[in-house]
């Protein structure tokens, strides 16, 4: 009888530990919930980032603004029908750390050979201004130059110059930059030597079919350097809006000289984006 009397002891003790147990496990469920709870209430109290790049410079706010418009209210910064935002100004913003990029509307004066023509445009790429300006579209052996005008004597502060000389291409000469795009930035606005801003992306897919849209023979491969595929010249291969930067143009990008190979969907929200591929993501060898 004690024998029994013992095991049932044991046996209510030990029902009693396990429901302990498992109230504990219930109450610490409940807990994390709550947290998580809180936490994604305050994440989205606290709003989104938005970075403008306008005129040369940058501004950061916190915002709620769900559109480019919202933003650039809640950022009290105007704009005219003939400036160019980018994104799109009506576009919704879907992250919580966005870029906008505003490009002023301006007269400048393109000065192509004999021909001088003074245009107002918010375009900030050499081929955009050309276009605008009703000029012969620019080859990759075309040379363009900003220079600052003179407003009284140009009727501009800015000058196009455009020097049509071609030029032999050589081989592709390649030196790091600190500020280059890599697999852990993902994603970064690029100002180039013409102080157009460029979002860089990157991505990796066989690229056998349009390498050969520059040539027959073409070839590319993967640079040891920085795991970027290149043509047989040395350019990294981009991807790009054909609308700005037709197929086979010579780009800068912060990787260093590229050539249009490819375009992509992202082309119709950001205009001056380039997708450099690499072989960052299958470690392939194509």
């Amino acid at each position: 009888m004690k024998s029994k009397s013992r095991k049932k002891r044991i046996h209510k003790k030990h029902a009693i530990i396990l429901t302990s147990i498992l109230l504990a496990l219930a109450v610490v469920s409940l807990l994390a919930w709550i947290l998580g709870t809180i936490n994604s209430d305050q994440a989205a109290n606290l709003g989104r980032l938005v970075t403008f790049y306008d005129r040369g410079k940058e501004r950061v706010i916190l915002t709620h603004a769900k559109t480019v418009r919202d933003a650039l209210k809640d950022a009290d910064i105007s704009v005219i029908p003939q400036d160019k935002v980018e994104p799109a100004i009506g576009s919704s913003l879907l992250s919580s750390d966005s870029a906008i990029v505003i490009y002023r509307s301006r007269p400048v004066l393109v000065i192509d050979g004999a021909l001088r023509q003074r245009v107002v445009t918010a375009a900030a790429a050499p081929r955009e201004i050309a276009k605008v300006a009703g000029l012969d579209k620019l080859s990759n052996q075309d040379k363009t130059t900003f220079t600052t005008g003179d407003f009284v004597t140009d009727g501009a502060s800015t000058v196009l110059t455009i020097k049509r000389k071609a030029i032999k291409p050589g081989k592709v000469v390649y030196v790091p930059k600190a500020n280059a795009l890599t697999r852990t930035k993902g994603a970064q606005y690029y100002t180039d030597k013409d102080g157009v801003v460029h979002r860089e992306t990157y991505y990796d897919l066989p690229m056998n079919i349009v390498i050969t849209t520059c040539g027959a023979g073409n070839s590319y491969s993967i640079r040891k350097i920085d795991g970027a595929k290149v043509d047989k010249d040395g350019y990294i291969l981009v991807a790009a809006n054909y609308g700005i930067y037709p197929r086979c143009s010579i780009v800068e990008t912060s990787m260093g000289p590229g050539k249009v190979y490819d375009t992509g969907g992202f082309a119709l929200r950001y205009p001056h984006g380039f997708d450099l591929a690499t072989d960052w993501t299958n470690y392939d060898g194509r």
